[in-house]
């Protein structure tokens, strides 16, 4: 299965070689198709780069949120910089819904080192679900307080799911939101376990209770409240030191002039009754960010990159590939005149050293030749010297050859690729094992030698054992007996 996916890996690589070499050679540019699969990858890999620094070089020219407090926010002028704000404030427990714009309520934020000062924000989200609050605090089993509480709130919202048992004791507000827990998560939790939770106070003007029942005036004064999930229905009941008119919450959004000007909030009892310096050109649109004017993302850059690391492995990895088993054991089996068929892949070099032939699944074959008609065939394919005559030359061969019968040649006729194996050689190698493609795999040896490398498959392994074995007797000076 290893070898099946290495092939399938390598496989893309040789296929855009092959494509590439196809087209080239229409135009006389087929040896020019090495270097595309590089050059691919050199582009994407430079493309995925170039994305990176793009995409970051765009992430930082994007507007940073502007930690601020509530009375640096209300001093805003224009032009004064940027009006994406974070800061702390108390929110007041009423609120305005207009009629102007459906779905739009009005809050008032307070400072919370200035009461007098404060401004308005704008939501699109109503009392139960505005107030969101990160809280520092510990797990109190405590039923009866739970049931008081209830009894206190009057009608809880529908489909509210209320933890009877326990309550959630407040000790600090804030924390850092993204490790805190929501309510529904608390269930998991052993009380008498501090915690940090975040979540939503649900309307504390209609949903909040004095623990002691009385007027909550003192400073060991505790009021009791819904906190819920964000955007679900699990609910635990909150007990806190911070009345309904001074919830701590942490906002953020945009510092805007509002689309009406503030006209009918303006003249609205609700304003009327503020007792505050407020500003009333402007509004923060709570949770609001500035809009993203060029888009930004690492999905291009992660793209390139695979596709470039892709490439490299596949090219790595070469197509076919083949998997080796044992060292053949060296023997001579072959008579002259034999053949052994072969389909041949790779690169086989002619005698003579003029040069290789890429092969792919070539018919050829292993012959044992005798020394006359070698030399004749050399000829014919012009692998021997051309300044002499046929026959000087194939007497001359013969002669070199002396005490030799014949010779273990690899052969394909069609290119007119020959190589006669050397004997009692130590140059190269020879391996058994398969040659695995795509669609399967088949008995094979890898033959090296000079500038040789090359596959010779076989029909089956007894072949390609027989193969394997005469090549690595022929190197290693077998010569027949008597």
């Amino acid at each position: 299965m290893t070898h099946r996916f290495a092939a399938l890996l390598g496989s893309v690589a040789h296929r855009i070689h092959t494509a590439s070499a196809t087209i080239l050679g229409l135009v006389g540019l087929r040896s020019v198709a090495g270097f595309v699969v590089p050059a691919l990858i050199l582009l994407f890999a430079v493309s995925a780069v170039t994305e990176v620094q793009r995409t970051a070089a765009t992430l930082a020219d994007r507007p940073d949120v502007t930690a601020a407090t509530l009375e640096e926010v209300a001093a805003y002028e224009d032009g004064s910089g940027s009006v994406w704000f974070q800061f702390d404030a108390v929110m007041d427990s009423s609120s305005l819904e207009t009629a102007a714009e459906l779905g739009t309520f009005f809050y008032l934020a307070r400072s919370p080192t200035d009461p007098r000062q404060a401004i308005i924000v704008r939501s699109a989200q109503g009392d139960a679900f505005f107030r969101q609050r990160v809280i520092s605090g510990e797990l109190v089993e405590d039923p009866d307080l739970v049931a008081s509480a209830v009894d206190a709130f009057g009608a809880i919202p529908g489909g509210l799911d209320l933890d009877r048992t326990r309550f959630l004791d407040e000790l600090q507000a804030g924390g850092v939101p993204s490790g805190a827990q929501l309510p529904s998560a608390l269930e998991e939790v052993a009380a008498g376990t501090p915690v940090v939770a975040t979540g939503r106070v649900i309307d504390p003007a209609r949903f909040a209770a004095c623990e002691d029942g009385g007027a909550c005036d003192g400073p060991d004064a505790r009021w009791l409240y819904l906190f819920a999930d964000p955007n679900g229905a699990s609910a635990i009941v909150l007990r806190s030191p911070h009345p309904p008119d001074a919830l701590p919450v942490r906002l953020q959004g945009l510092f805007l002039r509002d689309t009406f000007e503030l006209s009918e909030v303006l003249d609205s009892d609700w304003f009327a009754a503020i007792d505050a310096d407020v500003p009333t050109t402007r509004s923060l649109r709570a949770g609001s960010a500035p809009p993203i004017t060029v888009q930004a993302s690492w999905v291009p850059a992660v793209l390139y990159a695979v596709v470039a690391a892709l490439l490299l492995a596949s090219l790595l990895v070469g197509y076919p590939v083949f998997a080796a088993d044992a060292d053949p054991e060296p023997q001579r089996a072959l008579g002259i005149g034999d053949r052994i068929d072969l389909e041949l892949t790779g690169r086989l070099g002619r005698e003579g050293g003029s040069g290789a032939v890429t092969l792919e699944r070539a018919p050829g074959g292993l012959e044992r030749m005798p020394i006359a008609e070698l030399a004749l065939l050399l000829w014919r394919y012009g692998l021997l010297p051309r300044d002499q005559s046929r026959r000087e030359a194939e007497e001359r061969y013969v002669a070199e050859s002396a005490g030799d019968r014949d010779r273990l040649v690899i052969h394909e006729r069609d290119q007119s690729a020959l190589v006669v194996v050397d004997r009692g050689s130590a140059d190269g190698e020879v391996r058994r094992g398969h040659l695995h493609r795509v669609g399967g795999s088949v008995p094979a040896v890898r033959f090296r030698q000079g500038s040789s490398d090359a596959y010779l498959a076989t029909r089956s392994i007894e072949s390609r054992d027989l193969v394997a074995g005469e090549i690595a007797g022929e190197r290693n000076g077998e010569r027949p007996s008597g």
